[in-house]
C-alpha cells in the first residue's frame, strides 16, 4: 500500500487493502523508518506526530521510530512527518507496520559568499548566565523520545548577517559534570509563525555541536550568510538523543509528600533566568505546537510575577 511516498506492510509482510474501519480497529503500534526519497538513506531525528491527538515521537539517529496510537482514530487523525531540510508530508493514520516513510529533500539555494571587512559586532540577548535556573533536556530516550526545543526570540531592528550564536550550557544537576558534553543541534527560525511563533527554517543545514565545559558556548554561523529577517528570529537549542551515556536515573522527593520517586534526565541544561514579562522564550515537543513559557509561581523563586527566559545570545555582523 503506497500513500504520498509512504510504504507500510502488515506484520505478515502481506500487502492487503483494508477498509478504514478495519485499519483503525487493528492499529495499536506504529513503527518504521524515515528515509530520504532520493537516496533511500535514513533521515536522523525526524519527527512523526499526530498533532490532533498531541502525540508524537522523534526518530533515532538511524531514522527508526515507534509510536503507540489509540485504537479509536478518526479521519482527522492524520500523521505528519517532518525533518530539517526536507518537505513535511501528511498521511492518513496507517493500519499496518512497519512503515517506510520517504521524505523529499528541499532544494536549497546556496548563498553567495560575501567578503566583509572585519569590524564591530552586535551581541543581542542577556548577559545573565543562568545561574539561578535552567531548562533541562527532558525525557530523551532511545525509544519514545519526543524531542525538545527551547529558543529565544530576537526582535527585528538590526540589519546584517547572523554571524553566530551562544548558549549558556550547564551540567544537568541530576547527572553530573560530564552531561554538559551532550551534543545538541542549533536551529534558527524566522518569527513568522502563528502569533509570532517560530516558523520558517533559516538554517537548513544540520549543525550539531557540543560544549566541552560549562559556560557560554559559541557556534560560528558566518559561512551560511544568513541575513537577519525583518520579522525577527529565534535562536533555538534542540536536544537530540545521541547516547545513553548522557542520561541518568535519579531519586527525588515529591514536594509535600514523604516519599521518593525515581526520575530520568538526559544531557546538559540550558541556562535560564527570571525577569519581568514579557516572555521571549518558546518551546516545542513532538505532537504539540510552539508555545511560549508563561509565568508560573514557584515559592521562593518566581513569586513576583517574573517569567522564565533562556540564556541565549545572537551575534550580528551589521551591514
Amino acid at each position: 500500500m503506497r500513500l504520498l511516498g509512504f510504504h507500510c506492510v502488515t506484520p505478515l509482510a502481506v500487502l492487503v487493502l483494508l477498509g478504514p474501519a478495519a485499519l483503525r480497529a487493528q492499529q495499536t503500534s506504529f513503527t518504521g523508518v524515515v528515509v530520504d526519497a532520493t537516496t533511500t538513506q535514513p533521515v536522523p531525528f525526524a519527527v512523526v506526530e499526530v498533532p490532533n491527538r498531541h502525540m508524537g515521537v522523534q526518530a533515532t539517529e538511524q531514522g527508526t521510530f515507534s509510536l503507540t496510537l489509540p485504537t479509536a482514530l478518526t479521519t482527522a487523525d492524520s500523521v505528519r512527518v517532518s525533518s530539517l531540510g526536507f518537505a513535511p508530508r501528511v498521511m492518513a493514520a496507517p493500519g499496518a507496520s512497519p512503515c517506510r516513510l520517504a521524505l523529499r529533500p528541499l532544494a536549497v539555494a546556496l548563498p553567495e559568499a560575501v567578503v566583509r571587512p572585519p569590524g564591530p559586532v552586535l551581541t543581542l540577548g542577556p548577559t545573565a548566565n543562568g545561574g539561578r535556573s535552567g531548562f533541562g533536556g527532558g525525557n530523551l530516550r532511545l525509544v519514545g523520545s519526543k524531542g525538545w526545543q527551547v529558543g529565544r526570540k530576537f526582535e527585528a531592528g538590526s540589519r546584517g548577517i547572523i554571524q553566530g550564536v551562544r548558549f549558556y550550557v550547564k551540567p544537568n544537576h541530576n547527572c553530573g559534570k560530564n552531561s554538559v558534553r551532550a551534543p545538541f543541534r542549533v536551529r534558527l527560525y524566522a518569527a513568522d509563525g502563528p502569533a509570532g511563533a517560530p516558523g520558517t527554517d533559516l538554517l537548513t543545514a544540520s549543525v550539531l555541536t557540543a560544549a566541552s565545559r560549562a559556560g557560554w558556548h559559541e557556534v560560528d554561523l558566518l559561512r551560511y550568510q544568513l541575513p537577519v529577517p525583518t520579522s525577527g528570529f529565534y535562536v533555538v537549542m534542540e536536544w537530540l538523543y545521541m547516547d545513553g551515556a548522557f542520561g541518568c536515573d535519579y531519586t527525588y522527593t515529591v514536594m509535600g509528600e514523604k516519599k521518593k520517586k525515581t526520575g530520568y534526565a538526559y544531557g546538559q541544561s540550558l541556562g535560564g533566568y527570571y525577569n519581568a514579562p514579557p516572555s521571549v522564550t518558546w518551546y516545542l515537543t513532538a505532537g504539540h505546537p510552539w508555545q511560549p513559557f508563561t509565568h508560573r509561581v514557584i515559592p521562593g523563586i518566581a513569586d513576583k510575577g517574573e517569567v522564565h527566559n533562556a540564556a541565549i545570545q545572537a551575534i550580528i555582523q551589521p551591514d
